[in-house]
C-alpha cells in the first residue's frame, strides 16, 4: 500500500502552561535575549531584542580565535570567557536571557523512523532506541535527550520520522555552568542544525532545503522541510584544509611561512577562477599564480563537493524528492571569496545561495562593531558568521531544546520569585493607590453631602411653599381634566357665530339656530331656519349659494337643504328655508 506523508502532530499544552507562556512572553518583550556560539574559529555573540514589531539587534561581536592559543584547552576557555564577559559589560546587559549552540564531542543527532505512538510512550520508545545506538561507553542514565517529529507515515503501518538529540549530563553541566558564570539564564540549549533550521524557517525560504555550514575544521551538510531538521550529515572539510593547501603553495616560494600568514591570505585573495590562473597574488614572500593556488587546494575541494553531492542524492532518494529546492551556504568558510561560484560549477543541479541579506529582519535600528573585522559596515556581510547565533535568538530559537527537566524546574521557580519580588508589590502598590484614590473621593463627597444638608435646611420653608403650591395645582389639574370628561368638547361658539354673519348672503334672514343632542363619539348637528328675500335673483339660487358656502367653511360640513316654502301672499319673492349641517370642532 502506499504511504501517505501527513504533517506531524503537535504537542498539546495543559491550560496553565498556555497562561504561564503568555505571562512569559509579555516580561520577554522587556529582556533581551544573547545568543552565543563558539566555534572552532570563531567565537560568535549576538543580542537581539524582541518587541511588537519584530527583533532588534542591539549588539554583536566577531572575534577570531588567535591561533597561540587554539590547541591550548586552558587557554582558550579563558581567551573565550574574557570575550564574553567584555561583550556583557561594554553592552551594559543588567539581566538577560542566554542561548547558547553545542556541537562537538559528547553531543549526538540520529535521525530515526519510529512507530507511531502516543507521546509518553514515543519518548520511551526513542530511549530503547537511542541505548542501541549511543557509544558504549556512555551511561544512558547520564544522558538527556529531546527529539521533534519531522514526518509521519500512514500506510500499512503507521510511523514517523522523529530527529534526535542526545547529549552526555556532563557537557550539558558545563554549558549550563558557562551560561551562568556571565549572569545569564539558561533559556535555550540546542544544537546548530536545529537553529539553523529555525532560522530557514523565518527568513521563509523553500519547502526542502539544505544548508551546507562550512566551519573551521568540519562541515556539516543539514536537510529541512520547512525549517524542521530531517536529516544531517558531518563532512570532515573545513576551512583551515583550504588553509593548509593555500600554506603549501606559499612555502613552494620559499621561507617559512605560518598557518596564519596562510589564513589571511586566504581571507583576503580567496580562491582564484579559471579567469585568473596568471594574475599575479601577492604574499609577503612573493607572488603567486592563481593556478597555483588553486592546483594545491583542488584536491581539498574536489572531496568537499563529492561528498556533498553524495549527501545530497541520499537524501533525496531517501526521501523520495524529486529534487532539492535551495542549499544555502554559511559558516566562517562560505565567506571565502569564490566558494559559492566554484560550488555552483561543480554541482550544477543545485541553486546554491549564501545567506546574507535577511529581509525579515529590516526592523534592524543599530549595531556596534569593535575589535571585528573593521571593513565591515554593514550586518549583512556578517550574517555568514552570524547564522547559527540569529537561529538562536530568533522565536524558540528552535524545535529542540534539550536544558534538562531540573533546570526548567529551577527556572519556573526563579520565574515565580520573580513574580511574588515584582509582580505582588506591583499589585499591592495598585491596590493601595486605588484605596487611597476612592476614600479620598469618599471623604470630598461626605463635605459635599454636609454642605448640601445645611442649604436644604436653610431652604425647607420655601420647599414647603413650593410643595404645597404644587399639591394645589395637582388637584386643580386633576378637578379640570374630570370636568373635561364629563362635558365633551364644544365647538367654538363665537367663531361659528362670526362665520355665520361672513358666509350669510345679504338676501337671507336667519331666524333660529337650534342644536340637537346626539351620540357623543359624533359632531353635532346645526339646524338652521330663516328666510330669503330676492328682488332681483332668483331664491333658490340665494339658498343654493348659502348651502355651498357653509359646506366651503372649515366650521360647517355636510350641509344640506331640509325644505323651502314659498310665500305666495307677499308682494316680493320670499321663501322660508330649513337647512341641517355638522359642527366640525
Amino acid at each position: 500500500m502506499k504511504e501517505k506523508k501527513i504533517p506531524p502532530f503537535s504537542k498539546k499544552k495543559s491550560a496553565f502552561s498556555e497562561v504561564a507562556s503568555l505571562i512569559k512572553g509579555f516580561f520577554a518583550l522587556t529582556s533581551s535575549t544573547i545568543g552565543i556560539d563558539i566555534g572552532e574559529g570563531y567565537i560568535k555573540i549576538v543580542q537581539f531584542q524582541r518587541t511588537r514589531k519584530g527583533y532588534t539587534i542591539n549588539d554583536y561581536r566577531i572575534r577570531a580565535i588567535p591561533f597561540k592559543v587554539k590547541d591550548n584547552q586552558r587557554e582558550k576557555e579563558k581567551f573565550i570567557k574574557e570575550f564574553i564577559a567584555e561583550f556583557i559589560s561594554q553592552s551594559r546587559i543588567k539581566t538577560s536571557l542566554g542561548r547558547i549552540a553545542i556541537r562537538g564531542s559528547g553531543v549526538f543527532i540520529f535521525s530515526l523512523l519510529m512507530p507511531l505512538l502516543p507521546e509518553k510512550d514515543l519518548r520511551g520508545a526513542i530511549g530503547i532506541e537511542l541505548k542501541k545506538r549511543l557509544p558504549y561507553q556512555i551511561d544512558f542514565a547520564n544522558v538527556h535527550f529531546d527529539y521533534v517529529i519531522t514526518e509521519q507515515l500512514v500506510g500499512e503501518t503507521s510511523q514517523v520520522f522523529v530527529t534526535c538529540v542526545a547529549v552526555d549530563n556532563k557537557v550539558l553541566d558545563k554549558y549550563l555552568d558557562f551560561l551562568k558564570g556571565f549572569g545569564l539564564r539558561p533559556e535555550v540549549i540546542n544544537t546548530d542544525v536545529d537553529a539553523l533550521g529555525n532560522l530557514v524557517e523565518f527568513i521563509g525560504e523553500d519547502q526542502y532545503v539544505g544548508v551546507l555550514d562550512m566551519g573551521a575544521r568540519d562541515s556539516c551538510l543539514n536537510f529541512y522541510k520547512k525549517g524542521t531538521p530531517q536529516f544531517a550529515r558531518e563532512i570532515p572539510i573545513g576551512g583551515e584544509h583550504i588553509t593548509e593547501g593555500v600554506l603549501k603553495a606559499i612555502a613552494s616560494l620559499g621561507g617559512n611561512p605560518s598557518f596564519e600568514d596562510a589564513e589571511n591570505f586566504k581571507r583576503h585573495c580567496g580562491i582564484p577562477m579559471r579567469e585568473e590562473a596568471y594574475i599575479d597574488f601577492y604574499t609577503d614572500f612573493g607572488a603567486l599564480k592563481g593556478n597555483q593556488i588553486t592546483t594545491a587546494v583542488r584536491p581539498i575541494l574536489e572531496r568537499l563537493i563529492t561528498e556533498v553531492s553524495r549527501t545530497v542524492n541520499f537524501y533525496i532518494r531517501a526521501y523520495k524528492l524529486e529534487q532539492l529546492d535551495t542549499l544555502y551556504i554559511t559558516g566562517g568558510t562560505s565567506r571565502t571569496r569564490n566558494i559559492d561560484k566554484i560550488l555552483s560549477a561543480n554541482l550544477k543541479n543545485l541553486p546554491i545561495k549564501r545567506i546574507e541579506k535577511l529581509e525579515p529582519l529590516k526592523v534592524v535600528k543599530s549595531w556596534f562593531v569593535t575589535d571585528v573585522f573593521r571593513h565591515e559596515l554593514g550586518i549583512e556581510e556578517a550574517v555568514s558568521h552570524l547564522a547559527v547565533a540569529f537561529g538562536l535568538c530568533l522565536r524558540k530559537g528552535g524545535k529542540i531544546n534539550i536544558i534538562p527537566p531540573r533546570e526548567k524546574m529551577e527556572q519556573k521557580a526563579l520565574f515565580l520569585m520573580f513574580l511574588t519580588r515584582t509582580v505582588f508589590p506591583f499589585i499591592l502598590f495598585l491596590t493601595l493607590g486605588f484605596y487611597a484614590f476612592f476614600y479620598g473621593k469618599y471623604l470630598l463627597y461626605n463635605i459635599i453631602i454636609a454642605r448640601l444638608q445645611g442649604q436644604a435646611q436653610k431652604i425647607a420653608p420655601l420647599t414647603k411653599e413650593i410643595e404645597s403650591y404644587l399639591s394645589v395645582k395637582k388637584i386643580y389639574e386633576e378637578r379640570e381634566s374630570l370636568l373635561k370628561k364629563a362635558i365633551g368638547e364644544q365647538p367654538l361658539w363665537w367663531g361659528i357665530l362670526k362665520e355665520l354673519s361672513n358666509i350669510t348672503p345679504k338676501e337671507i334672514v336667519l331666524h333660529s339656530l337650534e342644536i340637537k343632542p346626539v351620540l357623543p363619539s359624533s359632531n353635532r348637528i346645526l339646524t338652521l331656519t330663516g328666510e330669503a328675500i330676492a328682488k332681483v335673483t332668483n331664491l333658490d339660487l340665494v339658498i343654493a349659494e348659502f348651502t355651498l358656502n357653509l359646506n366651503e367653511s372649515p366650521f360647517f360640513r355636510k350641509a344640506n337643504l331640509v325644505s323651502t316654502e314659498r310665500d305666495v301672499s307677499s308682494s316680493l319673492p320670499r321663501a322660508k328655508f330649513k337647512i341641517t349641517c355638522e359642527l366640525v370642532y
